[in-house]
């Protein structure tokens, strides 16, 4: 799963361990902005206590409660080819399957794939085809487009299947999106983007699925927990004390459902009209932070933290150590810590995605410094 800030490295180099040393004794942990998802599935298979994760985005909780909802591997087979099977089914009933089809076949050069892969889709508008509509000839081919949309409606109707196979389809949909690594705004079918933007087009999108089960299916928590779509803040006022509360606040000014909508847009199973470059649903569909507003961040964050401290709840908080686009850094982050709390810390050194970079004009991978904050109440 590409995501912007993952904290997959970081687990495994120094996070992981103060988790470890921390859970013990707790009753539960709590995971405020849970992303990707990462910290809380590490968490959930290794602890005996439920993890709470809590996240803006539906998209981060159908990933987060694709393992949380569940404690025991789900059985590959029968699942996925029930699925796959009424996929198929779905995607006959479609008239324009065929048409679809042709085009990305018997593509050659990517200017002309592009003009009939947006003519097809704006003149075709079949039932219950969310992705077609909204990113068809953008960030996937109009085939990839019908597979997706497949996928998306015919999922098991049993919740935990359902969310475990939702969450395959999500990050198949990340790795073969056509754009550089967050869905911000498609490549383009110039000279310069062109052959990425027929490299995506060309990926299968039912092996993706396949694979990305592989990693789902397996997992479990050893205690049942949940997920939630909700504002951190208000989350952290229903901590305990017996809590560990896991912060990895936002640190871009721009908002993350800009970086993510097209994964918002399957998770919901669909979106009004879009429009722009990026082919964005309107702000309304589009959650807001105040932590990725300049002028809020860092009040934000204080309130964050305050209300955590009120609760008596024991914290471990990530961050950069320079500062950041949304106006916070690493020093005002602990600073604003170290009003509330007794912290120790640790700065490790960790590669972060950039989402965007393209190993030429800038590099696709940065190296970054990050604190983490253990926080114990005064």
């Amino acid at each position: 799963m590409k995501y912007m800030g993952s904290k997959r490295a970081m687990l495994q180099n120094g996070l992981g361990v103060l988790l470890c040393e921390e859970a013990q004794g707790r009753a539960r942990i709590v995971d405020l902005f849970c992303g990707s998802a990462s910290v809380s599935w590490f968490s959930a298979q290794r602890f005996d206590v439920p993890v709470l994760a809590v996240d803006l985005q539906r998209f981060s909780i159908v990933l987060a409660q694709s393992v949380l909802l569940r404690t025991k591997p789900l059985l590959h087979g029968a699942i996925i080819s029930d699925w796959m099977s009424r996929s198929q089914d779905w995607l006959r009933s479609k008239k324009v399957h065929t048409e679809a089809k042709r085009i990305d076949q018997t593509a050659s050069r990517i200017l002309q794939w592009c003009r009939d892969a947006r003519r097809v889709c704006s003149e075709n508008n079949p039932r219950d085809a969310a992705v077609w509509r909204a990113y068809g000839g953008y960030y996937f081919s109009p085939f990839q487009s019908l597979v997706i949309d497949s996928l998306a409606n015919t999922l098991p109707t049993l919740k935990t299947h359902r969310e475990a196979c939702l969450a395959c389809l999500i990050i198949a949909c990340s790795r073969c999106a056509a754009s550089p690594g967050h869905t911000a705004q498609p490549f383009k079918p110039n000279a310069t983007a062109g052959k990425y933007l027929s490299e995506s087009w060309r990926k299968d999108v039912l092996a993706l699925v396949l694979e990305a089960s592989q990693e789902i299916f397996p997992n479990f928590a050893k205690k049942q927990g949940d997920a939630i779509v909700g504002d951190a803040i208000i989350a952290a006022s229903r901590l305990r004390e017996s809590d560990l509360a896991f912060v990895d606040p936002p640190y871009s000014g721009v908002h993350y459902s800009r970086f993510y909508h097209v994964l918002e847009t399957v998770a919901n199973g669909g979106c009004g009209d879009v429009s722009g470059s990026g082919r964005y649903p309107s702000q309304s569909e589009r959650p807001f932070s105040q932590f990725s507003r300049t002028s809020e961040s860092e009040s934000a964050f204080d309130s964050l933290l305050k209300t955590i401290a009120a609760r008596g709840a024991t914290a471990i908080v990530t961050f950069p150590k320079g500062d950041c686009s949304n106006g916070l850094s690493g020093k005002i982050v602990e600073g604003v810590a170290d009003r509330y709390f007794c912290l120790r810390k640790k700065a490790v050194k960790t590669r972060f995605s950039t989402l965007g970079g393209n190993n030429r004009n800038r590099q696709s991978r940065q190296l970054s410094e990050e604190l983490i904050l253990v926080l114990k109440p005064k």
